[in-house]
């Protein structure tokens, strides 16, 4: 707990109360996901293995589904084109994107949608891949448990994180939420 709510706090800036780390990892433990260093450099051949800390992590959720996402792209996406976000970003609002790609389950009875709640690299370890490699192996346990779509916000300010969910991982953005960040 303490380790996620580090790198949390020194990268997001959202501020999270323990009662929202405590909600997501205790009720979800298996999609928290932490990213821990394997090599120790400053150890010799003899000497007892540091504790090595955790440089990355992806806090996710599970929602049950009333399916109404899935419906046709009208209704997923406002009439009035001044009240979403597709194609260009503007500093005013968030982003939400989702990723509604090929996603089977061994359980297609039940409907689930993932949340992607926070991801969060060390700065002297990002653009290393960490960041992308956490949240595909957060996507795939998701679509494993059968989620059909995964979900996420985030600031119109953060390119990096931008680029990673749009780029590398094909999620599309869905709408802007005006004034959803507290620092705002």
């Amino acid at each position: 707990l303490n380790d996620v709510m580090r790198l949390v706090g020194q990268d997001l800036s959202e501020p999270y109360s323990i009662f929202t780390y405590r909600y997501f990892l205790h009720r979800w433990p298996q999609l928290c996901i932490l990213a821990v260093p394997t090599d120790d450099k400053n150890a010799g051949e003899n000497s007892e293995p540091q504790k090595r800390r955790p440089i990355g992590c992806v806090v996710c959720k599970i929602d049950p589904s009333d399916g109404s996402e899935y419906g046709a792209v009208e209704d997923a996406v406002p009439s009035d084109p001044n009240e979403r976000n597709v194609q260009s970003s503007s500093d005013d609002g968030d982003i939400n994107l989702q990723n509604d790609g090929n996603m089977s389950s061994d359980d297609n009875s039940k409907v689930c949608v993932g949340y992607i709640g926070m991801l969060a690299v060390e700065k002297t370890h990002r653009r290393s891949g960490i960041g992308t490699a956490l949240a595909q192996r957060a996507i795939y346990r998701m679509q494993q448990m059968g989620c059909q779509s995964i979900r996420l916000e985030t600031e119109v300010t953060n390119k990096g994180a931008i680029s990673l969910y749009e780029d590398r991982l094909g999620f599309l953005r869905e709408e802007l939420l005006v004034k959803y960040y507290l620092n705002r």
